[in-house]
Order: structure tokens, then C-alpha cells, then sequence
């Protein structure tokens, strides 16, 4: 059945993107994005990911009191361990989740194949190497902000299978139960690969779960747009309803063209105190942009578009 839906923004972009570009960082820089934001002590902390031009990716921290304007801060060391420095030939594409009062940052680690890797801070100064929590050939990883059944929870993507599944652990060090969620050939506009994006948002209807998704066209050409899914509280591995259509796709001048033209990815989102939310996306493999909305927005594109 043809579906057509009225004009809605969703997203609605902030007028002052980028809100950090390489010109920011204090090395030979080619890109910034792709990076996580969280709220730290009334302030806002993002952990960038930042590519030199000869493609080493480093990790860094930047600042902000109003989740716009950022100051640029100090590298993060990376662990120097013998199984870390036969997989870490490159990382990428931090998510930060906050449990308690630690903040778990998970990050593809990609040697020979891709693996997830887990850091841990308190304070966003000393920062601990949880370990590898997963084998090879593992792409994305986001925790839920809670234990679910007593059990730490993550969406994570297969590299090479495309689909978004669930997996759970007594310890973040052993992990199993793993449920698919959603397949990337149940999304219409989405049928290359899909991965999770932002920790999940508790909500009355749901866990609401911002994932990226990638149009193939032509199968010389990638389009990556971000979407919207809710899925059950207590088994979050029911999905209940995903958005028919994408809530952000590549539109401006730069996210169509970059080092890694027409991309939006989605990589984190902030929520308010009054149900604002920030969503962070990296644009084109080039830029670190942010769009405002609310949790009553997502929703609607979640539930009925």
C-alpha cells in the first residue's frame, strides 16, 4: 500500500553547523565526527572522533555550556596492551552510555576485522580500559542506560550481517543472549545495513531508539539517513513500530559532499529536563553537527509516520 506522509520537521537543524570542523583541532586534522555528547555536572561533554590526513583516528574531548558551542580538550589515551595493540590499528565512533555514576564508553576497534572495546570514567579525566566485549567481526555497540532483568543490556550490529540485535550480560564482559531486533530488509529506506545509534530513551510507550540506515543506489552509491524505532520495556528485543521514513537525511551542501559524500550519521542524542532533545551527527566523514527536537516528535515519527 502506497504510504505518503505530510510535511513535518522532525529535526530541525541548528543554523550554526558545523559546531566543529578539523580547523578546531590542534594536529594535522582532516575530520571531526561522528562523536557522542552526554550532560556532565550542568555541562556538556563530547568524546570526538577525530581523523588526521594520514587516516589514524584519535579520540579527544570538547567541552560546552550550552551543547552548541564547544572548546576542543585533551586527547584520550588509548590502552597500550599487547591484545590492543594486535587489534587497535584504528578506532572509531564512540557511544557514550551512563550507568549509575560511571560513563561507559563503547568504540569499533578494527585491526585485521572489527571488534567493540569498552572504556570506563567517572570524571571524564582518568579513564579505565574495560576490555573487548566482543569477538571479530562486531560493528557498532550501544548499552541501554539501566540493567534490564537484572541483566546489562546492548543493541549491537554484526559487521557484515547488517541487522540490529540485542545481547545482555551479568558482568559487561560476558555476553549471550542475543535476539534480533530489527532486520535491514524490514526497513523501507534502509535496505543496505542498519546499526544503532544514541542510548536508548526510556519512555512511557518505550525504549526509543535512534539507528542509522543505509540506501543503496544503483550499488555504487551509499545514502546514509537516521531513524527512529521503539521497542518493548521489558523485552527490548519486541520491536513495536519503527518510522516509515527516515527523520534526518543528507540535504545541506555539507552532507552531500565530503570526504564520504551524502551521510548523516547519527551518533548520540542529550534529553532535557523540560523533553528537548539534542541529536549529535556526523556529516559527510567531515563535520560534527547537532539538530534539535522532542521526545513527543520522535515518537510521532516512531508511532505514526
Amino acid at each position: 500500500m502506497l504510504i505518503i506522509h505530510k510535511k513535518k520537521q522532525i529535526l530541525k537543524r541548528y543554523s550554526g553547523n558545523p559546531i566543529i570542523t578539523n580547523d578546531m583541532m590542534p594536529f594535522s586534522c582532516r575530520g571531526v565526527f561522528n562523536s557522542s555528547a552526554v550532560k556532565y555536572k550542568d555541562k556538556y561533554v563530547m568524546v570526538l572522533r577525530a581523523e588526521g590526513y594520514n587516516l589514524a583516528d584519535s579520540f579527544w574531548l570538547a567541552h560546552s555550556n550550552n551543547g552548541y558551542n564547544w572548546k576542543i580538550g585533551d586527547m584520550i589515551p588509548l590502552p597500550d596492551t599487547p591484545e590492543y595493540r594486535e587489534f587497535g590499528a584504528n578506532q572509531y565512533d564512540p557511544r557514550i552510555t551512563r550507568i549509575g555514576n560511571i560513563f561507559y564508553i563503547t568504540f569499533c576497534v578494527h585491526g585485521t576485522d572489527v571488534r567493540m572495546g569498552l572504556m570506563s570514567t567517572k570524571d571524564f579525566k582518568k579513564f579505565k580500559w574495560e576490555g573487548f566485549i566482543t569477538g571479530s567481526g562486531f560493528r557498532n555497540t550501544v548499552l541501554f542506560p539501566e540493567k534490564i532483568n537484572g541483566l546489562y543490556t546492548a543493541f549491537e550490529r554484526p559487521n557484515e550481517m547488517g541487522d540490529i540485535w540485542l545481547t545482555q550480560s551479568p558482568d559487561l564482559k560476558f555476553w549471550g543472549n542475543h535476539k534480533r531486533v530489527l532486520r535491514h530488509n524490514d526497513v523501507p529506506w534502509a535496505w543496505g545495513k542498519i546499526g544503532p545509534c544514541g542510548t536508548p530513551i526510556r519512555t512511557k510507550k518505550g525504549w526509543l531508539s535512534l539507528f542509522h540506515g543505509v540506501q543503496l543506489v544503483c550499488t555504487h552509491e551509499s545514502v546514509y539517513h537516521a531513524g527512529v524505532m521503539l521497542t518493548d520495556l521489558k523485552e527490548p528485543w519486541k520491536l513495536i513500530r519503527i518510522g516509515n521514513e527516515p527523520i534526518l537525511t543528507p540535504e545541506t551542501p555539507i552532507e552531500i559532499a565530503g570526504h564520504v559524500p551524502t551521510v548523516v550519521f547519527a551518533s548520540s542524542q542529550i534529553v532535557e529536563d523540560d523533553g528537548s532533545v539534542k541529536v549529535y551527527f556526523g556529516a559527510s566523514d567531515r563535520y560534527q553537527c547537532v539538530a534539535d527536537t522532542t521526545i513527543d516528535l520522535l515518537l510521532e515519527a516512531a508511532l505514526k509516520r
